[in-house]
């Protein structure tokens, strides 16, 4: 209903003004208009902006204002922000069917959809983009030719995208609509292909893929039909006849191994050589191409289920149903799962396996460390499943797939340290190592760390779904500030600090399963959530509350045990954890680099933490937040060269936001995220 009445609003304002002046004049004070909101924008000033480009809108549709608006919010990021603005001005053009100036509405509404499509193909949703391109073709008798050639182009990924969601209904929905449109040839024979792959008819894929070759391929050249044999080979399982054509392929033209990393995966499968699959198909994750990714996901967890990597294969095949919950190969290799590891546990008399990464010997097979403690890092893995690890006795932080880590204490001189893995079976494996710490070193003398990079996740939730939840004016615009103040102070280059704007919960778990591909361990982390929080006194639980949450219903929220364990996920050394929203405090389980390091600050860095600052503790906070001004002001008027996130929060946080605000905001350890005793540390530039 809001919507209804604005856009009534908006006609009659526009009616009144082409009384007053001609359709020219309009689209001169809009193009004003919309440079102002560009200039606003460049200078950070984002909601002043927005109001500008919908003034601008109101004034004069054609001006481009609302698909220049969604182009900006997803170049930060802002990918659901960005459809809001879009879908607003499609709606707005669908009911306003007057001609526009210079333009008609249908020719408008083209050009946004194809935003729309780029968008979701290269990040966001490929069943999106595939209903968008068949709403997009009913108007295909109206655009102008280069729109045609625009929405052709996009087929064959549109193709592909639906071929990797082994969605056979929008692929004959695609074909009807390509015919329509007299898509060129080689989209045509890509989609009779790949249609007759997904019901596995591999002889008729291959039929139509070799009169493809017969006829020159595309341009004269075989290159494209070779590819196209080569996957159609690899999903039949002839990796031979497959490699034949790659081989080809790759003499025909200058294609690197990147274009053909997922057949190269596939083929690895039907090799059995896993670990070489895995290769090549977490180097294909890592490329972000999100049309291809479930079908990534599935063929990296059929690898780790050959080498009875189990757990992994879980993680992997459950990372596929992120992207479509009821994508049936995955749903069928987590099926076959269960069964494997019940089968595999009940037969299991082989001890898990342990590998020490950290720390190494600096020389010889003795391991030099300073302090009263050394951190341990390794992986244990076990086809069963691992049950636990310890330390000289002592259970540490383990994780499913095997990744454990913990402190083991030193005296002077010679040390024994003992690592223990148990599987769920009972079998044990044990491997000891030895530490020496020379009486009188110091820190100095240990073994050093390995720098890493810093990354950081930053979420704005100012937008909901449901009306019951009151919107938020300056989540979206925290997270901007502290994005600058990291890139521009201290070492967070642009690539690494991902923006999630008014994301809904796939599109958090999609983010975290992008992070986990490219983070490593010696890489440190920096979360920040800025929405709503809120508290389930009687399950004594906290929650997130992202945009498509609703208000009364408690399975649309996420909770602080689905982050922690995402965040325990993540192979970070350092992970900080800033949350600014009510009852941020829950997230707590218990209490509310260079060589020129100072010797406690190399301590403190030399060990994994998981910390949080919060904005208050099991309480709500104001709207306005006086806890990221603080934030804020204490990062950018920081001189020192590190500082440690706890000593950031007592020196120049708490005091502040208490005496401003009734809220206390809180500092404490993750430790069901695997903190052992380190703490985040900012290093200036």
């Amino acid at each position: 209903m809001k919507f209804i009445y604005f856009t009534f609003l908006f006609f009659l304002i526009f009616i009144s003004k082409s009384e007053a002046q001609k359709p020219g004049d309009l689209w001169i004070e809009a193009d004003k208009l919309f440079w102002k909101a560009l200039k606003l924008w460049k200078d950070d000033k984002k909601a002043e902006a927005e109001k500008l480009f919908y003034k601008s809108w109101e004034v004069s549709p054609a001006a481009n204002s609302m698909q220049e608006l969604g182009t900006l919010k997803y170049s930060t990021g802002d990918l659901r922000g960005a459809m809001k603005v879009w879908n607003y001005a499609i709606d707005y053009l669908s009911v306003y069917k007057a001609k526009i100036y210079n333009s008609s509405p249908e020719v408008e509404i083209s050009k946004i959809l194809k935003y729309i499509i780029d968008a979701n193909l290269k990040s966001g949703d490929p069943s999106i983009a595939i209903d968008t391109f068949l709403k997009w073709s009913e108007n295909y008798d109206k655009m102008k030719l280069y729109e045609r050639n625009a929405l052709k182009s996009n087929l064959l990924n549109l193709i592909k995208a639906a071929f990797s969601l082994q969605d056979k209904d929008r692929l004959k929905k695609i074909n009807t609509k390509a015919k329509t449109i007299s898509a060129d040839w080689i989209s045509l024979l890509y989609l009779d292909v790949y249609t007759a792959l997904v019901d596995n008819n591999y002889e008729e894929a291959l039929k139509i893929a070799l009169e493809f070759q017969k006829k020159g391929g595309y341009l004269g050249s075989k290159t494209f039909p070779r590819v196209l044999l080569a996957e159609t080979y690899s999903l039949k399982g002839d990796y031979l006849k497959s490699e034949e054509y790659l081989d080809d392929a790759k003499k025909d033209i200058l294609l690197g191994d990147n274009y053909f990393l997922l057949t190269l995966g596939i083929n690895s499968i039907s090799k059995k050589d896993y670990e070489k699959g895995i290769e090549y198909l977490t180097r294909d994750i890592k490329r972000k191409l999100t049309l291809t990714k479930i079908l990534q996901y599935v063929k990296r967890a059929e690898c780790y289920e050959g080498l009875k990597k189990f757990e992994s294969a879980r993680k992997d095949y459950e990372a596929a149903l992120v992207y479509k919950p009821d994508y049936e190969p995955a749903l069928n290799g987590l099926a076959r799962l269960e069964g494997r590891v019940i089968t595999e546990r009940l037969t299991d008399k082989i001890q898990p396996q342990i590998i020490i990464t950290e720390p190494l010997p600096a020389r010889g097979i003795i391991i030099e460390a300073a302090g009263n403690e050394v951190m341990i890092k390794g992986i244990a893995t076990d086809p069963g499943g691992l049950k636990s690890v310890t330390i000289n006795g002592e259970k540490v932080y383990s994780q499913e797939g095997g990744t454990f880590w913990g402190n083991a204490v030193l005296k002077d001189g010679s040390n024994k340290v003992t690592i223990i893995a148990t599987d769920f079976s009972g079998n044990n494996a044990e491997k000891t190592i030895e530490v020496e710490r020379p009486v009188g070193t110091s820190t100095a003398n240990a073994v050093p760390v390995k720098e890493g990079k810093n990354y950081a996740l930053l979420i704005g939730c100012q937008n909901y779904d449901d009306n019951s939840i009151p919107s938020l004016e300056d989540p979206i615009p925290d997270a901007i500030k502290l994005k600058l103040i990291l890139k521009n102070s201290y070492n967070f280059g642009d690539e690494n600090v991902f923006t999630l704007f008014n994301p809904e919960r796939s599109d958090f778990k999609k983010q975290f399963l992008e992070i986990y591909e490219v983070i490593q361990p010696e890489d440190n982390l920096v979360i920040f959530y800025a929405g709503h929080g809120i508290w389930v006194d009687k399950d004594k639980k906290g929650y997130w509350m992202l945009t498509d949450a609703k208000l009364n219903d408690v399975n649309t929220w996420l909770p602080n045990k689905e982050v922690l364990d995402m965040i325990a996920r993540v192979p970070a050394r350092h992970t900080l954890l800033i949350t600014d929203a009510c009852f941020s405090g829950s997230v707590f389980r218990t209490r509310g680099l260079n060589s020129d390091m100072p010797t406690a600050i190399q301590k403190i860095n030399e060990k994994i933490s998981r910390v949080a600052i919060t904005s208050g503790n099991d309480t709500e906070v104001p709207d306005k937040s006086v806890f990221m001004k603080y934030l804020v002001k204490a990062l950018s008027e920081n001189k020192e060269k590190y500082m440690t996130a706890q000593k950031m929060f007592i020196n120049q946080i708490i005091e502040a936001v208490m005496t401003e605000t009734k809220t206390e905001p809180r500092y404490g350890t993750l430790e069901l995220a695997g903190h052992v005793g380190g703490d985040y540390i900012f290093i200036r530039k």
